[in-house]
């Protein structure tokens, strides 16, 4: 019996020798074996994972009106705008009206009268220098208190004329021009009532003097038998638009070259011109 029990143990021990070196031998021969190594072959890159987040919030008042006040930032825009250019004249012709006034010792015989004007005038293409020629005619009035029966003197006036204009604003409506005028003409009279200048000289009118002067005495000789007189004149004026209309007025401070001496006189004129 015991010798059975001793053979048996036997057997175990040198199975389970046996096996454990069998499971050794394998090990080793695993851990020898070489893994193959690709160096071409690039490693993988990391890969990247994007995650969005959207948020979402909800927001419920209840009985409760908010006000959200949005600013807004203006935005300035600025547009260059080219203003029209007013015309300026080139051929015109003009009529008018205004006073007669005598100046110094002629006011002495002569009074303000009413005058009457009619021009034609040329400026080339927004030149600012041109040429016209005008017509005035002046009604003056007589000394009613000292010679109650002494006529209306009068005077027909020709003038050709040199125009310097400046253009004030020609972007305006109103398209002002001030104007240099200055030139010479020649002088009719009628009824030409006589009268003592400065230097005590008696000044006349030719054949156009009136002759029954009381207080002096005059004779076709004394008068002079001259009907026509120069002048020089020189004056300003201003143009301007109004209401559709071209209106223009002017003075001009004018010597004639009377008999005895020069007579001085202002003719101031309003009126509108056409082209």
């Amino acid at each position: 019996m015991k010798t059975r029990n001793f053979v048996l143990s036997a057997l175990g021990l040198a199975a389970a020798i046996t096996f454990g070196g069998a499971e050794t031998a394998s090990a080793q021969a695993k851990s020898q074996t070489r893994i193959p190594v690709r160096k071409d072959q690039p490693a993988e890159p990391a890969k990247v994972d994007t995650i969005t987040v959207t948020r979402v919030d909800t927001v419920t008042l209840r009985g409760r009106t908010d006000t959200v006040s949005v600013r807004m930032r203006p935005d300035t825009v600025m547009q260059m705008q080219m203003l029209p250019i007013q015309r300026l004249p080139g051929l015109y012709f003009g009529l008018g009206a205004g006073v007669a006034i005598p100046m110094n010792s002629w006011r002495n015989s002569f009074k303000d009268g009413p005058a009457v004007q009619a021009q034609v005038g040329w400026f080339p293409e927004n030149g600012a220098l041109g040429l016209r020629l005008a017509g005035i005619a002046d009604f003056f009035g007589s000394r009613k208190t000292d010679c109650p029966a002494c006529p209306s003197p009068k005077l027909y006036e020709g003038n050709a004329d040199l125009m310097l204009r400046f253009p004030l604003d020609r972007t305006s409506h109103l398209n002002p021009v001030v104007t240099v005028i200055g030139g010479a003409g020649l002088d009719k009279f009628s009824d030409f009532i006589p009268y003592r200048n400065t230097d005590g000289k008696l000044v006349t009118a030719g054949s156009n003097t009136y002759l029954n002067e009381p207080g002096f005495v005059i004779t076709q000789a004394t008068a002079g038998t001259k009907s026509l007189f120069y002048n020089y004149n020189v004056g300003a004026g201003l143009d301007w638009n109004l209401i559709g209309l071209h209106w223009y007025v002017e003075s001009k401070y004018t010597t004639i070259n009377t008999t005895g001496g020069s007579s001085h006189y202002w003719p101031t004129i309003v009126g509108l011109k056409f082209y």
